[in-house]
């Protein structure tokens, strides 16, 4: 028995020790961020679907630079929620629906920036699905971003209003 036992202890150390120096290999040069180093900026926008509010979604944008996007949404049971969808559209119209059962909430992280008119802006609705939302998007960037046009000229985030136009449409 105390034969198998140190052979097993053996197998364990010796796997344990060559995933240590594989990990150090892997580890060992530059290490590339999403973000440059130095200054940043952020920004955020607030979405609550109630009915006595009634935004239709919020977006996020950035132009020079790449970014860092945070999105956290719940569905409200209480304010008329179905099960749904948090849909996240693309400048270039290109989306992605996350199911959201109600009383739930996702967070959802990206990246974003890397080719004008495609991934340097995003928005935040609940894809006319049953889904009632109410949650914020925020945005990470270096300081050399400017303002989205497409979204706002004065914000990196901002909220559309139940009487207001999505900037890349429903």
């Amino acid at each position: 028995m105390r034969k198998t036992t140190k052979v097993v202890l053996a197998g364990v150390t010796t796997f344990a020790l060559v995933s240590v120096v594989s990990l150090v290999l892997l580890t060992n040069g530059p290490v590339r961020t999403v973000l440059a180093s130095g200054p940043q900026l952020a920004d955020f926008a607030l979405l609550d679907q109630e009915l006595t509010v009634g935004d239709r979604g919020v977006a996020c944008g950035a132009v020079g630079t790449a970014f860092e996007a945070h999105i956290t949404m719940t569905n409200r049971l209480d304010i008329g929620g179905a099960d749904g969808f948090v849909r996240v559209k693309y400048h270039d119209n290109d989306f992605v629906d996350y199911a959201i059962p109600v009383n739930t909430t996702v967070q959802i992280s990206l990246v974003g920036g890397g080719t004008p008119g495609t991934d340097d802006g995003f928005q935040v609705t609940n894809g006319g699905s049953g889904a009632r939302l109410v949650g914020q998007a925020s945005i990470l960037l270096h300081t050399s971003g400017a303002k989205l046009s497409a979204i706002s000229s004065t914000s990196f985030c901002t909220t559309t209003v139940s009487s207001g136009t999505l900037p890349f449409g429903a």
